[in-house]
Formats: C-alpha cells, sequence, structure tokens
C-alpha cells in the first residue's frame, strides 16, 4: 500500500472514530438527559402526591383520595401510579382501601432502603420508566410525621411508585442525534473539500519528490518532480528538475570521463553513475598512492617489491613468481617469488613471453613445458615494460574458485603494472647507465671506478668474512710496438683477444678489471697460492697461441703477469695491487712472458718502468 493509501486510510479511520465516538456520546447525553428530566417530573409528582394526601389526611377525606391520585396521574401523563404503605403504617392503618401494600420487589426494596429506585424499560416502539420514590417520617416538618404516625425518625412510611411513557424523550434524543450526524457530516464533506484543494497540491508533489528521490537512490537520475498547478510547487518543481537535471549530465560526464583511466577491460559499470565514480576514484587514489611511492624508491627492487606487495596484500595471493626479461642483454632473472618459481623458465623459452599473451593452465592442461606442478594451475602473464624489457607474472592456484578471481583480477594488476612501467623504465634505465659507467666499453670487462667502488664496499665485508683474493696484474708485452707498427685499430683487436682469454681462464665468481691502456687487474675469489700461478699460467700460455690479425696478415705477442695475495701480503687492497704491479715489473725485467709471484724483497725495487 502506497503511502498516500495510508494515509487516506488513516484518515478516515480516525474520522470514523470520531464520527462513531460522536454519535454514542451525544446518544448518551441526550437519553441521559431526558431520564434525569424524567426522574425530576417523578420527583415533583411525587412531592405532589405526598403533599396531597397529607392534606387529605389532616381534613379527614383520605377515603377521596382515589380520586385525587387518578387526577395527578392524567396530569402528569402518568401511565401508572399508586401508593405502598410500610408495615407501619399497615400495623397502624391497616392495608388502605385500595390494597396499598408493596406490589413488587421494588417498592419492598425502596421501602427497606429509603433510596429511590428507577427502571427504564426499552421496547422498538415504546420506552416506560419506573420511578419509585419513598416517604421518610420526620418530626421536625410541617406538619409533623410523628403526631399522627406511630413511627421512628427517618423511617419509611410509604411509596410512591409510578410508570411515564418517555418515549417521546426517546424520540427527541434520536432526532437530535441525526441532526448532529448530518451536520458532522457536511463539516466532514466541508473539510475534504478544503483539503483537496489546497493541500493535495502540497501531498502530490511531495509524493512526486519521494519517487524522484528513490529513483535517485537507485541510482537513476532521469526522473522528474511532477507539477500539480499551483504557484509555489511549480517553482519547487522547477528548481529540483534544474538541480537532477545538472546532476544528471554531471555524473553522467565525469563517468565517462574518470573510466578513461581505467584500464581494466573487464570492469563491468553499474547502472549507478555515482556509484562508478566513487568505485574508479578509489581504484585512482590507490594506484596514484602506490605511483607516489615508487617514484621515490631508490631501487628497482625495492619497485619489484611493492608490486610483490599489491599483489599479496591488496589482491591477496599467495604463490606468485615475478621474471624479469632482459631481451637486449639476454637475461632472465626472477626479481621476486612467494613459495618459489615453479617452472624452468630461467632454462628455456618462456611461451608468455614468445606469444605476447597470458597462459592459462586452466583452459588446456600442460600448455606450457616449463610448468613442472602438475597438481596445481597457473596463469603467465606478460607485461612489456619497453622494447627489450619484459616481465612475467606466474600465478599457482589450487583449486576452480581460486582461479576464476585470479581471472577477474588480471586488468586490476594490468593497472598497477602499467603505473610502475615508468619507473621500472627509468630505474632500469639507471641501472644501465651505473653499469656502463663501470664497464669498459672495448673489453666488456670492469673499470677503474668499479675498482674504486669495490674497494670501499666488498672489501671491509671479505675481512670480515675472513675472504681472501688472489690477485693477477697482465700487461701485454712490447704493446706499444703493435700501435707503432699497425696503428691503434689493431692495439685494440689485441686488447680484445687478451680480454677474451683472461674471461675464458677465470671463475665465474672472479673479477677481470681493465686497469688501464694494456694493462688488466684480475680478483680471484678464495685462491690458494698454487691455483693462482695456475690461472696466471693459463692466461699466458693461452694467448700466446692467440693470432692477431693486421692489414691481413697475423701475428702473436706474449704477456706478462705479476701476483699477490690479499690479505696475506697486506690487509690493503690497493697495497696488494701495489705489490701485484711491482711482480709484473719483475716479469718484465726478468725477460718477459712470465709469471712472477711477489715476495717482500721485491719491495726496495717497486719502480715501475715505461719500456714495457
Amino acid at each position: 500500500m502506497e503511502s498516500k493509501q495510508k494515509i487516506i486510510t488513516a484518515l478516515s479511520i480516525i474520522f470514523a472514530l470520531f464520527f462513531i465516538s460522536m454519535v454514542v456520546s451525544t446518544t448518551i447525553n441526550f437519553r441521559n438527559y431526558g431520564l434525569s428530566t424524567a426522574e425530576g417530573k417523578a420527583s415533583l409528582t411525587a412531592e405532589i402526591v405526598k403533599i396531597g394526601l397529607t392534606s387529605h389526611m389532616v381534613n379527614g377525606t383520605m377515603d377521596h383520595r382515589d380520586y385525587f391520585l387518578d387526577k395527578i396521574g392524567k396530569v402528569e401523563k402518568i401511565s401508572e401510579l399508586w401508593v405502598a404503605r410500610s408495615p407501619t403504617v399497615i400495623k397502624q392503618y391497616g392495608e388502605g382501601h385500595n390494597n396499598e401494600i408493596p406490589r413488587d420487589k421494588i417498592d419492598a426494596e425502596v421501602l427497606q432502603s429509603g433510596v429511590t429506585k428507577s427502571v427504564t424499560t426499552e421496547t422498538p416502539s415504546k420506552s416506560l420508566m419506573r420511578v419509585t420514590i419513598p416517604f421518610t417520617a420526620s418530626e421536625f416538618g410541617t406538619p409533623n410525621c410523628m403526631q399522627c404516625h406511630q413511627a421512628k425518625e427517618g423511617e419509611v412510611l410509604g411509596v410512591v411508585s409510578m410508570v411515564m411513557d418517555i418515549t417521546e424523550i426517546r424520540m427527541s434524543s434520536i432526532r437530535s442525534v441525526l441532526y448532529n450526524m448530518g451536520l458532522t457530516i457536511l463539516a466532514a464533506i466541508f473539510v475534504f473539500i478544503i483539503m483537496n484543494r489546497f493541500v493535495r497540491p502540497y501531498v502530490s508533489i511531495f509524493y512526486s519528490i519521494k519517487d524522484v528521490m528513490q529513483r535517485a537512490y537507485r541510482g537513476d537520475y532521469s526522473g522528474r518532480v511532477k507539477c500539480v498547478n499551483n504557484t509555489d510547487n511549480e517553482s519547487v518543481a522547477k528548481l529540483l528538475n534544474t538541480m537532477l537535471e545538472k546532476l544528471q549530465h554531471t555524473f553522467e560526464e565525469l563517468d565517462k570521463k574518470v573510466y578513461v583511466f581505467i584500464k581494466n577491460k573487464n570492469y563491468v559499470k553499474e547502472t549507478d553513475p555515482l556509484k562508478n565514480i566513487n568505485s574508479t576514484i578509489e581504484r585512482l587514489s590507490d594506484i596514484y598512492k602506490f605511483k607516489q611511492t615508487i617514484e621515490n624508491d631508490k631501487e628497482l627492487e625495492d619497485i619489484y617489491n611493492r608490486i610483490a606487495y599489491v599483489l599479496k596484500h591488496h589482491f591477496l595471493l599467495d604463490d606468485f613468481t615475478m621474471t624479469e626479461i632482459d631481451t637486449m642483454n639476454k637475461i632472465k632473472k626472477i626479481v621476486h617469488s612467494e613459495k618459489g618459481a615453479h617452472c624452468s623458465i630461467l632454462n628455456g623459452e618462456c611461451r608468455a613471453e614468445r606469444i605476447q599473451s597470458s597462459v592459462d593452465s586452466s583452459i588446456f592442461t600442460k600448455s606450457c613445458a616449463l610448468y613442472e606442478m602438475d597438481d596445481n594451475e597457473h596463469i603467465c602473464t606478460p607485461y612489456t615494460i619497453s622494447n627489450d624489457l619484459t616481465l612475467i607474472l606466474t600465478i599457482v592456484t589450487t583449486n576452480e574458485e581460486q582461479t576464476k578471481y585470479v581471472r577477474s583480477i588480471m586488468s586490476d594488476v594490468e593497472d598497477y603494472i602499467t603505473t610502475a612501467r615508468p619507473a621500472i623504465v627509468s630505474k632500469k634505465l639507471m641501472q644501465t647507465l651505473n653499469q656502463m659507467a663501470r664497464i669498459d666499453q672495448l673489453t666488456g670487462m670492469y673499470n677503474r671506478k668499479f675498482l674504486d667502488e669495490f674497494a670501499d664496499v666488498s672489501v671491509p665485508q671479505a675481512i670480515r668474512a675472513n675472504t681472501s683474493y688472489g690477485i693477477l696484474m697482465v700487461d701485454i708485452d712490447y704493446f706499444k710496438m703493435i700501435n707503432d707498427t699497425y696503428g691503434h685499430d689493431v692495439g685494440d683487436e689485441a686488447i680484445r683477444v687478451i680480454s677474451g682469454v683472461i674471461k675464458k681462464q677465470i671463475r665465474k665468481a672472479d673479477i677481470a678489471i681493465r686497469y688501464g691502456g694494456e694493462e688488466f687487474l684480475v680478483l680471484l675469489y678464495n685462491c690458494e697460492q698454487e691455483k693462482i700461478i695456475q690461472i696466471a699460467e693459463a692466461i699466458r700460455v693461452e694467448f700466446g697461441k692467440q693470432k692477431i690479425s693486421a692489414n691481413g696478415e697475423t701475428f702473436s705477442k706474449t704477456l706478462s703477469v705479476g701476483c699477490s695475495r690479499f690479505p696475506q701480503d697486506s690487509d690493503s687492497i690497493w697495497k696488494c695491487i701495489k705489490f701485484a704491479d711491482i711482480s709484473l715489473y719483475a716479469a718484465k725485467e726478468g725477460g718477459r712472458n712470465k709469471v712472477i709471484a711477489f715476495n717482500e724483497s721485491m719491495i726496495e725495487n717497486k719502480e715501475v718502468g715505461e719500456s714495457y
């Protein structure tokens, strides 16, 4: 039931209850008034009877009292009138000539109690009232009752009973009630007309506004307030409709424009544009906070850790791996993993990276040969960071429900990774630039800048970890002659050849540095003295076998190597490098093409000549 109908029903019930209450109240009041009037008339008649009977008694004419009573009844329009003597009077004077004894229980009750009693009898055609009034003895009245009656003070001497027709009073009451009912109905009709004329427009616009607001609450801002012919209503409706039109236009435009910022292709728009705007702004706010955070991160690893944090705490993923693929440098690296990597992505070709599309094992079983877990499903998604850099996200799921959830959030994840893309590219570029600043471009080896940083950071760590390094100082014999004879291009080729030989002969844990010109420094990680000499000899022998091309011909060269040990020879890495250089000088002085290890006797002759 609508509110309008409820109000009408409530008003009708209230009016009906009021009408019924008024009718009942009026009827009761009129009836009580009629009964009160009849009782008053009966009391007056009884007093007249008392006075008349007393007069007859004084004058000695009691035998003629029947005529008196009959006349009194006719004058007062009394249907019946009789007198009943009390037992005391009957004992003194007898029952009377007309058998004046109590006729019924009412007479007997009033004679006993001395209290007036009235009884009304209603029939469809008549209303009768029976009233019985007592006569009480008193020696203080006029005349003195005790002079004639042998009775006590206050004793009931008799009663006067009468039956009166009060039908006219009842009819008068009914006529009054009907009259009042008619007036009330007319007043109600008048009130309804007034309400319909003046109140209905306001009620109508109220319900119209309510309907429009309910539609707006559901997200439909196209509703408009309907106006009833009323100046005030027209003004209110016009203002509200103008406001609703502006809201609708504003929300729709905001929804369209804000939606552009969301890259989620699976995003389902609500019918309520305000909900869409709120949802989109919340997403943009989270992404913006994420963007601000990663822009202030120092290292690329920090950004990857931020992405991992979002995946773990925002998207509630508990088993995933992020792999960075650098196609330019042909490097694959796992940058973050929860519960470990479950595929051999580092040892084979990634299918997702090759086809540049997601690989979902729940769609086709064993779609990727590198994945190693048969019990769980996985979704691998490639994200292109730059032309040479791709980030592979592998998410492992344990059931169908979790797989559906992961599919539903992939575009949301893409929003975060896309947001992080500029920061990743920037940090990756900085890494490349830093690496280039530490790498010799001709040989691909580290340079002196790297050595400086290594000495500041890694050497103290090596001392704390009790780690030793074998130090080789390598130099091509008579290198200046190559440049003078064949030119600097051939000299550069000779440097590339020796760098290749060094890289091939050392281990992955060892560090090769182009120290300057044709000089190379090699740091051999945790290497014993014999192994140091062995590696140095291998470099010397292998380089002597190499053929260097020069203008259509080839030639071979030799090299000399000086060796020292850190921290056995000195707790200063720079002193140990100097000792290796002194050993190299000794090899040069001793005829070149030699490997010489440092000993303390060489310290006295530590000047290095320019001839080698």
